[in-house]
């Protein structure tokens, strides 16, 4: 499971930024993921909570913001919501298609207490 290795990152992200602002414990964490990523967010928060015993983030809340996937087409420019798979524009059928949104994976915010 990539949720595993994800956490392990963003505890890592979250002790520098907050070594970095002072120190301090982590009361919450917001993270933005976009749904091509495919990440399990009950898995990620099980991940991230079992990674931060005995550490400054314990007990922190880890918020997710999801964001949908769109896309634009290359060949007729039209901009659509991604409801499967395949990047195919509906409008031309062309698959000259680059993703706009639902790629992100990004630590947005950090709440400490000082």
């Amino acid at each position: 499971m990539h949720e595993l290795s994800i956490a392990q990152a963003l505890v890592e992200q979250v002790e520098a930024a907050r070594l970095a602002n002072g120190g301090g414990r982590v009361v919450s964490v917001e993270i933005r993921v976009g749904e091509w990523r495919q990440v399990v967010p009950e898995i990620l928060k099980s991940y991230f909570d079992h990674l931060s015993k005995g550490t400054p983030m314990e007990a922190a809340r880890l918020e997710i913001d999801h964001v949908a996937a769109s896309a634009r087409c290359g060949s007729c420019s039209e901009v659509f919501a991604l409801d499967d798979i395949f990047l195919i524009c509906p409008a031309c059928g062309s698959r000259a298609c680059e993703l706009l949104t639902g790629g992100e994976l990004d630590l947005v915010g950090l709440e400490l207490d000082t």
